[in-house]
């Protein structure tokens, strides 16, 4: 299943007007014009590296150990931070500043108080 619960019969079923389901009975041009429309939904979210190092570093410091338990103590964080947002909010710029912040400052106090 992808996202959205769609799978790429649905897909092939809605672009051809339900003529057909099964993708390699696209010809060449339409195959192209299906891969054109979704284009955009192939790309990948602005800041997601950022966000990804921030769950990272997250989970090294033990603050969860799946991504359901590491998101709401990182949005909890950075609710007292600069931008008072949760991580799916930031704009890349945004998550820049919090990525140095979490790298410079909060880890290695993480790992000061480790060998405490």
């Amino acid at each position: 299943m992808a996202k959205n619960d769609l799978n790429y019969k649905d897909v092939v079923k809605d672009f051809t007007d339900n003529r057909t389901d099964i993708l390699s009975s696209l010809s060449d041009s339409e195959f192209a014009q299906l891969m054109h429309r979704l284009e955009p939904y192939n790309r990948v979210p602005a800041g997601d590296q950022q966000r990804k190092k921030l769950i990272s570093i997250a989970s090294l410091m033990k603050w969860g150990e799946t991504i359901e338990e590491i998101r709401p103590a990182l949005d909890g964080w950075l609710m007292k931070q600069k931008y008072r947002r949760p991580l799916m909010q930031l704009t890349p710029q945004e998550l820049n500043v919090m990525v140095t912040i979490f790298e410079t400052k909060v880890y290695p106090d993480y790992l000061k108080a480790l060998n405490k």
